[in-house]
């Protein structure tokens, strides 16, 4: 092989790699977009045409999720890109997790989500990042083998007040019900589960708000595979079916995990919110994500899926954590959600 070809291929392969860096250091990264998304939920027709989707959205809601917020370059720009929504006419904004770092960037939140309004209320759930400020150690051994726990505690009881005082509730295994005017639903309830990847779920507390314990269904370890294989099975009609007439019963979980979202779905749940996996962070074509970061397949890792019981809505958020900020293939978002009756 001769020099010139030597440095011809050591060029070359050099700005690849300057190529790729700066594509998913210093690009993707900031590529914000704000995703329409419209969820279908049924009337008495079974099938769908153009002419039987009402015109107007029984509900329109900003799913927000995965700021992971901090003082640096990145940080700035989702800053500003979220400030820029502020001036939606939704109903409800619904925030699923990974909202700080550290405690030191509590008020950095809460100015960037201050002055926005929604019609019916605004609901956040926390993640584990918001509980934890880990380690770059802690962050490397995590990849390999999953905590439970941290041993820095981020201070929770203040960035909850924080956020209620400027009418964000955060719902920490609790529920509500929301009295609303709409096209054959009449109540929504947004039930908020904390994070399950560090075992702080509690789907029975969490329903108790909204109904009796006694109704609940908590499923047993040893039905798991029997209850994955009949709760995440697809439908080929993009419509649900309310599991109860004139209610919409909205779960937030930050973490699509696959046991709480089998538990949740089991109990009449309608939508479930979620984040957490960055939609994957690294995507290729016609493959789609490498990892989901949680149990649940990498195929479900962002985007709207139909299932015979509930719908799944996992955005790809909009940050990502400060020992890993790159993003391939995989542009953040913020979602406007538009829901839909079929006549």
């Amino acid at each position: 092989m001769g020099i010139s070809l030597i440095i011809f291929i050591s060029v070359t392969a050099a700005a690849v790699i300057a190529t790729l860096y700066l594509y998913a250091f210093r690009y993707e990264p900031f590529n914000f977009r704000l995703s329409d998304v419209n969820i279908f939920i049924e009337g008495d027709l079974t099938v769908r045409n153009a002419a039987d989707i009402s015109s107007e959205p029984i509900l329109t809601i900003l799913h927000l999720s995965d700021f992971h917020l901090r003082h640096d370059f990145i940080g700035k720009k989702i800053y500003e890109f979220v400030r820029n929504l502020k001036g939606l006419d939704v109903d409800l904004i619904l925030i699923t997790g990974d909202l700080v770092e550290s405690d030191e960037n509590i008020e950095y939140l809460i100015e960037m989500l201050s002055s926005f309004k929604a019609k019916y209320g605004k609901y956040a759930v926390l993640g584990v990042h918001d509980h934890y400020n880990k380690t770059v150690l802690e962050f490397l051994k995590n990849m390999f083998r999953r905590k439970r726990s941290y041993k820095k505690e981020n201070d929770v009881a203040y960035i909850t007040k924080r956020l209620s005082d400027i009418g964000i509730e955060v719902l920490i295994n609790e529920g509500k019900k929301i009295n609303i005017k709409g096209n054959d639903v009449n109540v929504v309830e947004v039930i908020g589960l904390d994070d399950p990847i560090i075992r702080k779920t509690n789907v029975v507390k969490a329903f108790s708000y909204i109904t009796s314990k006694k109704g609940l269904k908590i499923q047993k370890k040893s039905d798991y595979k029997k209850n994955y294989r009949g709760i995440f099975k697809l439908k080929e009609k993009k419509i649900h079916k309310l599991n109860k007439d004139g209610l919409l019963r909205i779960v937030l979980l930050h973490t699509p995990d696959a046991n709480s979202i089998i538990d949740v779905a089991m109990n009449e749940s309608d939508i479930v919110f979620s984040g957490h996996t960055h939609g994957g962070q690294v995507r290729f074509p016609l493959i789609g994500a490498v990892i989901s970061g949680c149990k649940i397949k990498t195929k479900f890792a962002s985007g709207l899926f139909y299932f015979k019981r509930f719908v799944l809505y996992v955005s790809r958020g909009l940050g990502e954590g400060k020992y890993s900020p790159f993003r391939f293939y995989c542009q953040p978002e913020a979602s406007l959600v538009k829901i839909y009756k079929v006549k």
